[in-house]
């Protein structure tokens, strides 16, 4: 039991990085005026938002489960109440903001891909317009993805084979987006650091060159490897579950909370991440968390990607 309140603890820790960190993306981006948006910028407000979506009802349901063993007749609110059920119980709308995610960060792979490796077709496939549609897309298809698992009568009468069925569309998924990202950033990897310029470096040309493949490529790596050891092992134990593989019910209990609380803190590092490649990003989160004056913040916001 006071295992359980140290988890909670750690939960609301890491719920504040969350808040803070995606909460301050969303906040530099959205005072950044429309014209000075980039590709890239519309992008990362998308997967911040859906980060603190996922962090915000991820914690709720920690709540719910948690409430469950201090509080006796919790379980009849959290289970027989339709509409809170909808909302909060499934996780239909963390999951929703998960694959979302997800999907945000395969379509910034391929922008930073073209952005990169194909700068002449960049403007061509990545025009703001596209970019908005794209995000508009991406939560089409995480809430095709997600809703059809409550469509039963009552909270937990899901359809069994058509959970399975959605648990390896889900696997296959990942597994996809896992390898085209990662074929994506060998390829940016191999332009930063293999293609030779055209222009002849000075040594300070050189030096920033360096600092600048340094700087993105592990930014690129960082990201990459984070989401690989803290979002796999949901899905396989999702799976796992599932198809029945798993049947001990403390066991399932466990696995559960270990897998979502690794992609809970996934959610929470992303735009600390992303700030480490971006200029703007850093002095402006120095300038907020430092309390610099607002005539500072704007003009910092008014510096160039």
């Amino acid at each position: 039991m006071e295992l359980l309140k140290v988890l909670l603890v750690v939960y609301c820790i890491i719920f504040l990085f969350n808040v803070i960190g995606n909460s301050l993306v969303i906040y530099i981006i959205w005072k950044k005026q429309s014209s000075q948006r980039t590709s890239t910028d519309y992008l990362m407000l998308n997967m911040a938002g859906a980060d603190l979506i996922f962090g915000v009802f991820v914690l709720i349901l920690q709540f719910l489960i948690f409430s469950i063993l201090f509080i006796p007749n919790s379980y009849k609110i959290i289970f027989d109440d339709v509409l809170f059920c909808r909302l909060f119980t499934t996780g239909d709308i963390a999951l929703a903001a998960h694959v979302d995610s997800t999907f945000t960060m395969l379509i910034l792979s391929v922008e930073r891909y073209f952005a990169v490796c194909r700068p002449h077709s960049f403007k061509k496939w990545f025009s703001k317009r596209n970019v908005k549609f794209s995000v508009v897309l991406c939560w089409i298809l995480s809430l095709a993805m997600v809703l059809p698992r409550s469509s039963g009568q009552s909270c937990s009468s899901w359809s069994r084979d058509l959970v399975k069925t959605l648990s390896v569309i889900s696997m296959v998924f990942l597994m996809v987006t896992l390898l085209i990202i990662a074929a994506l950033s060998v390829n940016i990897y191999l332009t930063l650091w293999w293609k030779h310029t055209t222009i002849q470096p000075t040594a300070a040309r050189e030096i920033q060159e360096r600092k600048m493949k340094k700087r993105v490529t592990l930014c690129v790596l960082a990201v990459i490897v984070t989401y690989i050891f803290l979002n796999i092992p949901l899905y396989i134990c999702y799976v796992l579950y599932v198809f029945h593989l798993i049947t001990e019910l403390e066991t399932v209990v466990k696995l559960a909370h270990i897998t979502i609380f690794l992609s809970f803190i996934n959610s929470s590092l992303d735009p600390y991440m992303y700030s480490f490649q971006n200029q703007r990003m850093r002095k402006l989160f120095k300038a907020i968390f430092t309390c610099k004056e607002r005539e500072d913040l704007t003009q910092e916001q008014t510096l160039g990607q």
